[in-house]
């Protein structure tokens, strides 16, 4: 005879199969293991399935103590009968015995035919069941366990660790004398990006990718960017070290030995009588750089559709637009001919227009509806994914055929700090994987490269979403194969 130690029928009496087939659960053992089960929350409405139940002991205890409902598998006769009436018992204890299934059957046989899941699998095979058999068994409890479900495994302790099959974790043991509980989660392993700079080129070849296509990267003349490496550094209420502070040709090797194929030169003008020869620069550097596409920029001045009309005739492949930095209204009608320049070329424009990190008297959403309204053909790639305002923009790229999203330090231990991406919106990201294309902000984060990367793997959208992300939509866009 054995008894339910604790829960809502603490201390009922239960029966125990004749014969030596069966091997009942030391109280010890149970004990350990059902407070280990009760201090991890496991049990609060879990479904519990009991394999090999000889008495029922394991299941029923679990009801006990807060299981919604068991099922005690067991094959043998005597065991069969004598969970039935154990199960009679409890159900009579708790006033129902519709939260326990009590099925003759052998285990595999069971998980075979089986269509319901579980969040709790406690499995105590007889000593006859050998390694091999127990390890099938374990594939087949993989597909009908939860996906947050555990399973324990009662062994003799001179056995060896059982044979977890994929997706199946070993996550520890515990001795108790002649008996050792092993437990397995079947929790996805979280997935995982690059750990460092050094693993970020070999990971886009493991997703099968030619390398990076990366349409958010910094090169300025170098007075230029000095004077935007010292505002991060001290001028902003962040704590923001530029990573890779270094020459251009060294910029531009750490790009390529990263595994960057194509890349840009985002520049942009912060004042009138800038753009001009800013793009007279980006032009020279798209020449001596083949790898970065040839980059252009404008300000809402006069004479901007002539400097326009004049980088597309070179060859001017993306434009960046910095509303906050330049502190203009995109929809000001000085850039009405940049606009339709760029909407009849089909050239696209970064635009960094959301309010982060700082705001600005025309970041936002609705001066870019404004612009969109008058050119709806336009490409536009908003930075960031529309920091912080990520939902409107959002929407803008689910109602806009021209409309994408680049992902700028968005998803980093940086960014989520500061302005973090709302969990609700994550489905219609993941939805937005043709809309969607890698931005870093290199050189100016305050982070290693592969930092960028390994957060987007870690959103747990796929290999497919890294993809297209990581280089397809890109190459696509720019029509780069």
């Amino acid at each position: 005879m054995t008894r339910i130690i604790a829960g809502r029928f603490g201390g009922l009496t239960l029966r125990t199969p004749a014969g030596t087939s069966t091997r009942p659960t030391g109280e010890r053992v149970r004990e350990a293991l059902f407070s280990a089960l009760d201090h991890a929350g496991l049990l609060d409405g879990a479904r519990v399935l009991d394999l090999y139940a000889g008495s029922g002991a394991l299941g029923l205890e679990a009801l006990s103590r807060g299981a919604a409902a068991v099922t005690l598998v067991d094959k043998a006769d005597a065991a069969v009968k004598t969970i039935r009436a154990n199960a009679a018992a409890a159900g009579r204890a708790i006033g129902s015995g519709e939260a326990i299934s009590s099925v003759k059957s052998a285990a595999d046989a069971f998980l075979g035919r089986a269509e319901e899941q579980f969040d709790v699998v406690l499995i105590d095979p007889p000593y006859a069941v050998g390694e091999r058999e127990l390890a099938r068994t374990l594939e087949l409890v993989r597909s009908r366990l939860d996906d947050d479900g555990i399973v324990v495994v009662e062994r003799a302790t001179r056995s060896s660790e059982p044979s977890w099959p994929e997706g199946l974790t070993g996550t520890r043991s515990r001795k108790y004398g002649d008996t050792t509980l092993w437990w397995a989660d079947a929790a996805t392993p979280e997935p995982a990006g690059p750990a460092s700079d050094a693993e970020v080129a070999s990971f886009a070849r493991r997703l099968g990718l030619p390398g990076l296509f990366d349409v958010h990267t910094h090169f300025m003349p170098t007075r230029v960017l000095d004077k935007v490496w010292r505002y991060f550094e001290t001028n902003t209420r962040f704590d923001w070290p530029i990573t890779y502070r270094q020459d251009e040709d060294e910029r531009v090797r750490r790009l390529r030995d990263l595994g960057v194929r194509r890349f840009t030169a985002m520049l942009y003008p912060h004042k009138p009588d800038m753009a001009h020869w800013l793009n007279r620069w980006g032009a020279d550097f798209a020449a001596r750089t083949p790898d970065c596409l040839h980059t252009a920029t404008f300000f809402p001045e006069p004479g901007n559709d002539e400097y326009v009309r004049e980088a597309l005739g070179a060859g001017a492949r993306v434009f960046k637009a910095h509303v906050q930095v330049g502190g203009y209204d995109p929809s000001d009608r000085l850039l009405d001919g940049v606009w339709a320049q760029l909407e009849d070329a089909g050239v696209p424009t970064v635009i960094h227009c959301g309010s982060g990190p700082n705001p600005g008297k025309f970041t936002g959403p609705e001066p870019i509806r404004a612009v969109l309204r008058r050119h709806p053909r336009l490409r536009l790639i908003i930075a960031h994914l529309g920091m912080p305002e990520y939902e409107d923009f959002a929407a803008l790229a689910e109602g806009h055929d021209g409309v994408y999203l680049d992902t700028t330090m968005n998803f980093t231990d940086f960014t989520e700090k500061l302005m973090p991406m709302p969990d609700e919106l994550l489905p219609r990201l993941a939805a937005l994987q043709d809309k969607i294309l890698l931005g870093s902000d290199f050189p100016n984060i305050p982070y290693p490269y592969a930092h960028q990367i390994d957060a987007l793997t870690r959103l747990g959208f796929g290999d497919e979403w890294l993809r297209a992300v990581l280089w397809h939509n890109a190459a696509g866009l720019f029509a780069e194969y």
